[in-house]
């Protein structure tokens, strides 16, 4: 049994030589990988390696994206299109893969600063196009223990700035420096944010939300500059703020104020057209729904979801007396015919 389990535990050489060969070839292709990526997103080539040494500290704190640039400015410029995002994930992804595998080999020494680096970006880009921070949850575990604690305090941001949108925020984001495209991705982040909030407004919201993102949309397919981007938000916020001060003046429900508002302008209505077929129509809903609360049916389902309700007062539907359609009611009393059979003397 004993030399059995020798036999076992014996490696063949070729297999450890083998083994061997893979790491180094991984090895080699996450040297490649690392590079490209350096050179692609780090602005750190060849010749500017001494310059910009990878522990460069500036003022938005180590391993920084390019000393001489902001973040937001990197963040939403480099990446404020969707499909250089998606690339730059992908790439990163590769290279976080080949780490998680390689790790803790003494040859990743020489690149820790960089690998770092680029985790710190993916992190900050990933949370700025998020609706709420990634922060690290999103890495792998060696990866996420390499920058955990740096992360937190890092000049890269993390955190996903929402704003107000309304015409008054706007207009003081155009005077204020930054990046454009960091303005308009944050004010249509905060439109969105207030619709899942206002669940009263959110159907007279949702069309602006649409028309907003229509113009994000636009900017970032670059049919839209960011001046013009900023003006078209500027009169969709005037839109809100009209809407919002309307619907509080108005006693239609939610829904059918947002119909109402759609409606308003439609010059085949006239005047108080929207209005009146509006409001006709809330009424009969509110008349419907009223009739159905009161209805025997609705009461028992009602009472049997309830398992408060005692057992005698739930109405059963064989408690209703209902003739059947197209007989008259039954003559007799309702202990059956035997109770009350007439007499044929």
């Amino acid at each position: 049994m004993l030399r059995d389990l020798r036999t076992a535990l014996q490696f063949d050489s070729s297999d450890v030589s083998g083994a061997i060969e893979d790491l180094d070839r991984l090895m080699d292709d996450f040297r490649e990988r690392l590079a490209a990526a350096t050179r692609d997103y780090l602005n750190v080539g060849p010749q500017s390696e001494a310059r910009i040494p990878a522990d460069t500290t500036t003022e938005h704190g180590p391993g920084h994206p390019g000393a001489d640039e902001h973040p937001e400015q990197v963040v939403y410029t480099r990446f404020f299109d969707p499909e250089k995002r998606k690339e730059f994930f992908a790439s990163f992804k590769d290279l976080e893969d080949l780490w998680e595998i390689l790790s803790p080999s003494a040859e990743l020494r020489d690149h820790i600063d960089i690998f770092k680096r680029l985790t710190l970006l993916y992190t900050a880009v990933r949370s700025a196009y998020s609706d709420r921070p990634v922060l690290v949850g999103d890495l792998a575990v060696k990866t996420r223990k390499l920058v955990q604690e740096e992360a937190a305090s890092s000049g890269l941001g993390l955190r996903a700035r929402t704003v107000t949108f309304d015409v008054r925020t706007v207009r003081a984001l155009q005077d204020e420096a930054g990046p454009v495209e960091a303005k308009v991705f944050n004010l249509v982040r905060g439109l969105r944010q207030e619709v899942e909030d206002d669940s009263a407004m959110a159907p007279v919201l949702r069309p602006l939300r649409a028309r907003a993102e229509a113009v994000l949309e636009s900017m970032q397919k670059r049919t839209t500059a960011g001046l013009e981007a900023m003006t078209l938000l500027d009169a969709l916020a005037g839109e809100k703020e009209a809407a919002v001060e309307a619907a509080q003046d108005s006693d239609l429900t939610p829904r059918a104020f947002a119909a109402y508002w759609a409606l308003r302008n439609d010059e085949g209505l006239g005047p108080s057209g929207p209005r009146q077929a509006v409001q006709g129509a809330d009424e009969h809903l509110r008349a419907r729904l009223e009739g159905a609360r009161r209805s025997p049916t609705r009461r028992t389902s009602a009472a049997r979801r309830d398992p408060g309700t005692p057992a005698s007062s739930v109405m059963r539907p064989r408690d209703v007396q209902t003739p059947a359609r197209g007989r008259p009611a039954s003559p007799w009393p309702p202990g059956g015919p035997a109770s009350g059979r007439p007499s044929r003397r």
